[in-house]
C-alpha cells in the first residue's frame, strides 16, 4: 500500500532559520513537508532580497514553484505562478528580487549539491 502525506504548509515544522519577520534570518528560512533523507519531499522556502545563489546542480530532478515575490534567472523572470523544473545535474544560480521569495522545492529526496570545487550534501540538511 502507498503512503499519503498531507500537510498545510504552515503547519510543516522549520528545518532552517524561521519564519519571515519573526526573526534574524539573514539567510531566510525553510519548513519540510515529507522526509528529508527518503523523500519525497517539499521545502518550503523564503530567502531575503538581494540574495544571490551561486551556480550550482544537484543529482536530483527537482521542481520550484514561486508563491510570492520572485528572483531571477539570467535574463528569465521567474514571479508568483512560475513553474521551474530542472533536470539532475543541470546548472543554475539565481537572484532574489528586492522584495524576497517564497517558493516550493520539490524533490525526491536529499540531493548530492555542487559548486565550482565544491560538493556537498544537500544544504538543507546543515542549517
Amino acid at each position: 500500500m502507498g503512503r499519503a502525506i498531507i500537510m498545510h504548509i504552515d503547519d510543516a515544522p522549520w528545518i532552517r532559520g524561521g519564519a519571515k519577520g519573526s526573526g534574524d534570518y539573514p539567510d531566510g528560512g525553510g519548513q519540510l513537508v515529507g522526509d528529508l533523507e527518503a523523500g519525497p519531499w517539499v521545502h518550503v522556502n523564503w530567502l531575503p532580497g538581494g540574495l544571490v545563489a551561486p551556480v550550482h546542480s544537484h543529482d536530483h530532478d527537482e521542481i520550484m514553484y514561486i508563491l510570492e515575490g520572485g528572483f531571477s534567472m539570467g535574463r528569465r523572470k521567474c514571479g508568483p505562478g512560475t513553474v521551474v523544473y530542472l533536470e539532475a545535474d543541470t546548472q543554475y544560480g539565481f537572484e532574489v528580487w528586492d522584495e524576497g521569495v517564497k517558493f516550493l522545492n520539490i524533490r525526491q529526496g536529499l540531493a548530492r549539491y555542487a559548486e565550482k570545487g565544491k560538493t556537498s550534501v544537500d544544504p538543507y540538511e546543515s542549517d
